[in-house]
């Protein structure tokens, strides 16, 4: 680059301001440059095509050059560096055609390079620069959407951070509320007692889904909510939902049922998690707004699904707008090595007899903290977020929600979802209780463990906590109340030939973290597993504990079963 080039960052600090010019003799260089001056037009002058294409893929404001200079070789180049800008950015191309009659291809070729205008010479003054200072107000506005996306991204990843933090600072005390109400009714025997300790967590709880929704929709907003497909047995997440939901349904007397139609695929390619929190939002609702009488899920299997019906679905809008390109195609397809494949729609239809949705209010359903209307949030209540997040879900899994419903007389909504690849899947009809072929946990006491835990965490009620639970299951447990004290644990239980089977780290603490302990420990060359027990449920988080070197990880707040059941798995495999 030129001095002149490498002093106008100081002068003019905005590229959007100059015209970099390539012109076809120092003569014409000099010319040019008087005139333009004369207008107040911020100039730099060039030597060759390279250093124009470098000042391109630099941000350079407005270019314009000799159409000597562009030879074949040279647009190409030319080209990539156009092609290779941001998406914000068109950079203002003013070729000065020779004084040699062009061909209607030349003519073409040169268009085609992007944002190009064709100035004739001789020059008209006039109309170079009224030209250059157009397209110089066209280049000050591509920087000005530049600068307003750079403020939406720097504000999306400061609302993430923030809700991030909140989770984490929410979690953690209800990690300690929840764990000591559980703890709490293996002590208790009185019955109106124990009542007031189910009122604790399951209001808890509620809280922990306000969290997540909001949690999940930033993560959608943000573009950061993965979907992890894999191959499971539709029946049994319903199931699941069945025994969760069962015995909020019963606290309002009203009847739960699910319903087997007809057959289904035994196994589908889908994410079990995501179907699930659709499935119990749905019900929920379905649940929170039927005062009396019963709510329904049916399961039904499509392999052609019928075109769907004119039913409102996000934002008001037909439930069509809901579905993926890939749902569009026909259920029976070829694979690509030739063989018949097969996939279809699983709907999920949960019907109730509760109060009914008008049409305008459906209209409003789907949007983000929204509910039918003012009334129904203060009757019933609810941050208006479950059913945005579905639906975002239900598109993310190649399908859509869809709402049927009259006021007074109940609601039906239908989750539709893509089968996946299911050419192998046998067909099923699963009986009208499927409930009792399904194997339920049995309760966190069944499991014993016979290894040495550390447990790491810098709040003292979290670590008496997590040592009760690991210690009634017959582990040896350990504390250390930051990541230094961690570590010294460490060596010292190396030095007495007593490693530890297992650490159990939180990652947000003092003097040294769990993301640096644990690459700490790795140096040191513990090879034992170390799960990340952690309150940042963002995705990102998540994914940061696996690249430090946990093994695993666990959210807050603690669910006994899962803790034991994964630290049992780790620990066998050591």
């Amino acid at each position: 680059m030129s001095d002149q080039a490498a002093s106008r960052k100081h002068l003019y600090p905005n590229d959007s301001h100059f015209v970099t010019v390539l012109a076809p003799t120092p003569q014409d260089a000099r010319y040019c440059d008087e005139i333009l001056r004369e207008h107040g037009v911020p100039v730099e002058f060039l030597n060759s095509v390279i250093d124009v294409i470098t000042r391109i893929r630099q941000g350079a404001g407005v270019v314009l050059i000799a159409q000597e200079f562009l030879t074949a070789e040279a647009r190409v180049h030319l080209r990539c560096a156009i092609d290779d800008q941001p998406s914000w950015s068109d950079v203002p191309i003013l070729v000065l055609l020779a004084q040699y009659e062009n061909s209607t291809h030349v003519i073409a070729d040169l268009l085609s390079l992007g944002h190009v205008t064709l100035i004739e010479r001789p020059l008209r003054i006039g109309l170079l620069v009224s030209t250059l200072k157009a397209k110089l107000r066209d280049r000050a506005r591509q920087y000005e959407v530049r600068d307003l996306l750079l403020a939406a991204q720097q504000a999306s990843e400061s609302k993430s951070a923030f809700v991030a933090n909140m989770s984490h600072e929410i979690r953690t005390p209800m990690t300690s509320i929840l764990g000591y109400a559980e703890l709490m009714s293996g002590l208790v025997e009185d019955e109106e007692a124990l009542g007031y300790l189910s009122t604790i967590r399951r209001n808890g709880n509620f809280l922990l889904d306000i969290i997540d929704d909001i949690l999940d929709l930033s993560k959608i907003e943000a573009g950061k909510l993965d979907i992890d497909v894999g191959r499971f047995d539709p029946v049994r997440v319903i199931e699941d939902v069945r025994s969760i939901m069962e015995l909020r349904a019963s606290e309002k007397g009203l009847d739960l049922d699910v319903i087997y139609p007809g057959q289904i695929p035994q196994f589908i390619e889908s994410d079990a998690k995501r179907l699930k929190q659709i499935l119990i939002n749905l019900v929920g609702n379905a649940i929170k707004f039927t005062r009396k009488g019963s709510v329904k899920v049916e399961l039904r299997y499509s392999e052609n699904p019928p075109a769907p019906a004119p039913a409102k679905h996000l934002n008001g809008e037909s439930s069509s707008a809901g579905r993926t390109p890939e749902t569009a195609r026909s259920s029976r397809t070829t694979s690509q090595n030739g063989n018949p494949s097969r996939n279809g729609q699983m709907q999920f239809v949960i019907s109730d007899t509760g109060i009914g949705i008008t049409r305008t209010q459906q209209s409003r359903l789907f949007r983000p903290f929204s509910q039918g209307d003012s009334s129904v949030n203060r009757e019933f209540g609810g941050t208006g977020l479950g059913l945005a997040i579905s639906t975002r879900l239900a598109a993310m899994l190649g399908g859509s929600i869809d709402v049927d419903s009259q006021p007074d007389e109940g609601s039906t909504f239908t989750l539709s979802i893509d089968t996946g690849e299911i050419a192998d899947v046998k067909m099923v009809h699963p009986p009208a209780d499927a409930r009792k072929i399904m194997s339920q946990p049995g309760p966190a006491g069944d499991i014993h463990l016979d290894c040495r835990i550390l447990v790491v965490d810098d709040r003292r009620d979290v670590r008496f906590l997590s040592k009760h639970i690991l210690t009634q299951a017959g582990a040896i447990v350990e504390e250390a109340e930051d990541g230094q004290l961690a570590l010294d644990a460490v060596a010292l239980a190396a030095r007495r030939g007593e490693p530890y089977d297992l650490i159990l780290l939180d990652m947000q603490m003092p003097n040294l973290d769990g993301y640096e302990t644990v690459r700490a420990l790795r140096r040191m060359d513990f090879s034992r597993p170390v799960i990340a027990l952690t309150a940042d449920a963002m995705q990102g988080d998540m994914a940061r504990c696996l690249e430090c070197g946990c093994n695993d990880y666990l959210s807050k707040p603690i669910d006994q079963r899962e803790l034991l059941q994964k630290i049992r798995l780790y620990v066998d495999e050591v």
